[in-house]
């Protein structure tokens, strides 16, 4: 059996696709600032079961991966690149001691 279908799509700028379980109060998603989680608003374009396009975010905006249980606002994280940093100089100095 096949299907032949013809979609009509729209071509949306200045979006990204994030997974929905990310999405805070519909309209809000946590991004991260100077090692601290803040929400940031945003504007839901298109929703599917499990993803989500939205507009509203700034080009570079950090924005959290996963979702996390418990977050809040101000809550402090480290970002991947900033804890593979920290391992790194932790690493460096424990070898250092070493000698």
């Amino acid at each position: 059996m096949y299907l032949t279908a013809n979609l009509d799509a729209q071509k949306i700028e200045n979006a990204i696709e994030i997974n929905r379980s990310l999405l805070q109060n519909e309209n809000q998603l946590f991004a991260v600032e100077d090692g601290k989680l803040v929400l940031k608003t945003i504007q839901p374009v298109h929703f599917s079961d499990k993803k989500v396009v939205v507009k509203g975010l700034e080009n570079d905006t950090v924005i959290i991966a996963q979702s996390v249980p418990g977050a809040y606002e101000g809550m402090i994280v480290k970002t991947e690149q900033q804890a593979a940093r920290e391992k790194e100089k932790q690493s460096t100095t424990d070898q250092s001691a070493l000698k």
